[in-house]
Formats: C-alpha cells, structure tokens, sequence
C-alpha cells in the first residue's frame, strides 16, 4: 500500500513518564535530516492534541539548536493522529523468533493483530530477543515467571539469558 505510514503507537501513563521525555527518546533514536520519498516511511512525530503539537514543535525546535542546524533542516513532519490501523501479526513483534515456539504461543493467547501488538509479555520478550538492546537479564529471568509462558519456552528463555545448556 502506498497510503499509509508505518508507525508505533505507544501507550503511556503521563504519571510514570511526560511526552516530554517520550520525544526526548524519539529525536535520540532518529535521523531527523533524512529525507524518505516515500509516505510510507517517512520521518514523522504525530500528535493527538494541540498541547502534543505544541510540544513536539518545541522539541523539533531544540534538536535543530542541538545539531546546529535549521528547522528548515529538520525533515520530521510534526502531524495530527488521523487514523491508526494495527499491522498484520506477522509484522508484530519482529524479534520474536519463529523456531522457538514463543510466536506460536503468542498467536494463541493473542489471536489478533491488536491484542499482539498490545501484550506487554509479547513486547517485552521482543526487546530482550533484540541484539540490538542492551540488556538486564538479571531483570529479564526475575520478570520471566509472571510471563505466563509454557515450561518449556521459559526454560530456553532461561538459557539464553545465563548461557548454560
């Protein structure tokens, strides 16, 4: 399709962490002067009130200063959430591994693209299954239990996380 913009939704308690932050975390991770041709990738902050527009402007603003720069330089849109549409399962989730019986889990307990893409056990399995996050696995194998997961995919969770057979 070439009428969409692949994006993230993040739901977020302003009480444990502020937009503010949120966009800080954006603009570290993003090539903001990189122009995509295509709607379909390109650099985006999308907000869904005029305190959010307010905000990500400001925050545009300051990475421009930050990298000496233009706002003109700047090649992220700052847009108003129109409509959001999940992707399919099988774009959830990327680092979940097919071979390891964690996907096939997952399909079962979150049989829609939505509740996939909303689980917190899916999200969280899939950044520690990144190799491009650091981890804490000490953090990861405490978590793990409360996961709900079969014995024997959290058993070669476990073995992942400490390395031994």
């Amino acid at each position: 399709m070439k009428d969409h913009t692949e994006a993230i939704s993040i739901d977020y308690d302003p009480s444990v962490i502020s937009y503010e932050k949120l966009l800080g975390y954006f603009w570290r991770g993003h090539r903001c002067t990189y122009t995509n041709k295509s709607v379909q990738y390109m650099n985006a902050v999308f907000y869904q009130n005029d305190r959010q527009k307010e905000l990500a402007q400001k925050s545009l603003e300051a990475q421009a200063i930050k990298i000496n720069i233009s706002t003109d330089g700047i090649k992220t849109k700052i847009l108003p959430v129109n409509e959001f549409t999940y992707a399919e399962g099988y774009h959830q989730k990327y680092y979940l591994p097919n071979s390891s019986g964690i996907r096939k889990f997952l399909k079962e307990t979150y049989p829609d693209s939505k509740s996939l893409a909303d689980s917190s056990v899916a999200s969280r399995l899939n950044a520690y299954l990144n190799n491009g996050f650091s981890r804490n696995w000490g953090t990861f194998l405490e978590e793990l239990p409360s996961y709900g997961l079969p014995e024997e995919i959290e058993a070669q969770l476990r073995q992942r996380a400490t390395g031994k057979k």
